[in-house]
């Protein structure tokens, strides 16, 4: 039989590019694909982009194991999609589905080899420290001063604490999550800290902070930041003065939110939201959310010092939007 033969992630001609030169001025981004056929991902091959972010949920692989993993990352990165995507660069980061563990965290016995079917998917070479370190984090740069934009990818999964439940007849709309009390609970893990201090210490215009999960909205009964406040206030308190935005997936719906830091939410490429009806979330920036597929676009004006977010649906017409001057985007920790 022959054997198909997989193109790389980032070609090697954008490998060896120099991003000091590279302006991105359009960042497309999405979350949640269950398949790597739809209509949504022909729409999303049409929209002007410099970069795409892939959020998590990449594939659906927290059934059947590593070999699963394998065989469903193998579909994803030869399929017309995945293919169309490479003459930009490419970025990524997990959720719990790509991860290996619906809802998993650092107690999950085969995130090693989690992380290895994950590199191995975007080509990473062999020697590169990514592979070294434990979590799929990482930050790119591009751009001149000026004009320079950090993208942070973070990694909610390997190393987070479990999260505090409750009984499902105490369980909110969006499920059995609520707030820890507990101090020594994180998300990101000592080490992950350790590196998010330094590279926030590197110039930037504009920061894109990549989370699987949710991070403005409240506490939801579902996965997200607000499930632990002190590492919430943690993140706030080390942006405070930065122009920098999250960018979020998850929960098959999107929705733009600010609670110190704007989040700007796009989910899911592939599916719709079976209720229609998002979880309530007082930090909403409008009424309007969407709940079918979709995918988020970003369109920066280094000029004009504006950050356009919009969401696409299948049809390519935008349902949500909105702009914001850079002067907007500073972030101010609850109390500040």
């Amino acid at each position: 039989m022959r054997r198909r033969q997989f193109l790389s992630a980032v070609p090697a001609a954008l490998m060896a590019a120099d991003n000091s030169e590279r302006i991105v001025r359009n960042v497309v981004f999405g979350s949640c694909l269950d398949t790597h056929e739809h209509p949504m991902l022909d729409t999303t091959l049409k929209l002007e982009r410099d970069l795409f972010v892939f959020m998590g949920d990449n594939v659906y692989a927290d059934k059947g194991g590593i070999p699963m993993m394998k065989e469903k990352y193998a579909l994803l990165k030869n399929s017309r999609f995945f293919r169309g995507l490479q003459n930009k660069p490419i970025l990524a980061t997990w959720d719990d589905h790509d991860f290996g563990l619906n809802d998993g965290g650092a107690d999950y016995p085969h995130k090693r080899e989690a992380q290895k079917e994950f590199w191995d998917w975007l080509d990473e070479p062999t020697n590169s420290p990514k592979r070294k370190q434990e979590g799929v984090y990482q930050s790119v740069s591009f751009g001149p001063k000026g004009s320079r934009l950090q993208v942070l990818l973070l990694d909610t999964r390997y190393f987070r604490s479990s999260l505090k439940k409750v009984t499902k007849d105490k369980a909110m709309l969006g499920g059995v999550y609520v707030p820890t009390e507990d101090p020594n609970a994180t998300m990101l893990g000592a080490t992950q800290w350790q590196w998010l201090e330094s590279v926030l210490k590197e110039p930037a215009d504009l920061r894109l902070i990549i989370s699987s999960i949710q991070f403005s909205p409240e506490a939801h009964g579902g996965e997200c930041w607000a499930n632990m406040p002190h590492e919430q206030k943690r993140l706030l308190d080390l942006l405070k003065g930065s122009q920098a935005v999250v960018l979020s997936g998850d929960r098959h719906w999107c929705e733009f939110s600010h609670n110190g830091i704007y989040d700007f939410t796009s989910s899911s490429m592939t599916q719709k939201h079976p209720r229609g009806t998002p979880t309530a979330n007082r930090f909403r920036c409008f009424p309007k959310t969407y709940h079918l597929p979709n995918v988020g676009h970003l369109n920066i004006d280094w000029a004009a010092k504006t950050l356009t977010s919009r969401i696409i649906g299948e049809d390519g017409t935008t349902k949500l939007e909105q702009t914001l001057p850079f002067s907007a985007l500073e972030v101010m920790p609850k109390g500040a």
